[in-house]
């Protein structure tokens, strides 16, 4: 009858023990998919600065399109797109909803211009600035203009934002240890006279924490499968409802980031039975009563 007795409660506590590490685990994924919506944010708004190049009117079609070959081969291009001035003329057309070239005489007095398409890792301030003033150099060019403040806006928010979410990521983190390696001890605790009987008849360290370390390896892929698990099924439920959810997220990262959960999961429970078991064998007799 007590044999059967322990064995329901060391049944009860590694499921006690699954549970709270698949709860950290799931916080833990939690936060990892904010972080991680965060950057792909940051990189779909950088991909969208745009610098505008307003060309002399008097340009010929064969220095234009010599033009923008040339900023096509720049490091920081990521295309370009040559407006002409009818084509403005009908985007402010369509914008304003009236003809004002009737006001004009049919006569559009936009300038030609090309859009150019900066890369995400050249959309910060200083570099915008440093491109800006290379092309305002340019004698081909009436005017260079883009949204120095909208740039110098997202470029500060982002920045507090991923340092806000890695800190916070940090936190949970180390909160997270906490809690699991207190689960895992406390669910040793329990065995704490088995482990010191086993050392007293002359067992390795080694042979005494294998069984304690495959114990604890076992719980935290079943507790890293269960989070995936709930994760994978929050996910779906979010893209029904909210069709815009995973919309900055592909299958690669989604897999990154259930494959870290899974290796945090693993890390954090074979890290903390391995403390656990190793000071319940320091502690003399005496001390395991008051433990």
């Amino acid at each position: 009858m007590s044999a059967r007795r322990s064995k329901i409660r060391t049944r009860t506590t590694s499921v006690g023990t699954i549970i709270g590490i698949t709860l950290v685990l799931w916080m833990l994924g939690i936060q990892g998919f904010i972080l991680m919506n965060a950057r792909a944010l940051e990189r779909y708004f950088k991909e969208q600065v745009r610098v505008e190049l307003f060309l002399k009117r008097e340009l010929k079609e064969a220095d234009v399109l010599r033009f923008r070959k040339e900023l096509d081969l720049q490091p920081y291009s990521a295309g370009t797109l040559l407006v002409t001035p009818e084509e403005a003329a009908a985007q402010m057309k369509e914008e304003l909803g009236e003809d004002f070239l009737e006001l004009l005489g049919g006569l559009s007095p936009i300038d030609p211009s090309i859009q150019l398409s900066v890369k995400p890792a050249y959309a910060h301030p200083d570099s915008m600035k440093w491109i800006v003033a290379g092309l305002q150099k340019d004698a081909r060019l009436h005017d260079v203009a883009y949204n120095a403040a909208v740039i110098e806006n997202m470029d500060r928010n982002f920045v507090t934002l991923n340092i806000g979410g890695l800190i916070f990521l940090a936190l949970l983190l180390v909160v997270a240890v906490a809690l699991i390696n207190n689960t895992i001890r406390l669910a040793i605790h329990s065995q704490r006279f088995l482990i010191r009987t086993m050392h007293l008849v002359g067992a390795t360290r080694w042979f005494i924490k294998r069984p304690f370390l495959l114990s604890g390896v076992w719980q935290g892929l079943i507790a890293a499968v269960l989070a995936v698990g709930t994760l994978a099924g929050l996910f779906w439920l979010g893209k029904r409802y909210v069709p815009d959810l995973l919309a900055f997220t592909d299958a690669l990262s989604l897999g990154l980031l259930f494959a870290a959960v899974v290796v945090v999961g693993l890390l954090i429970a074979l890290l903390a039975t391995w403390v656990a078991v190793g000071r319940y064998l320091r502690m003399d007799h005496e001390a395991l009563h008051w433990s």
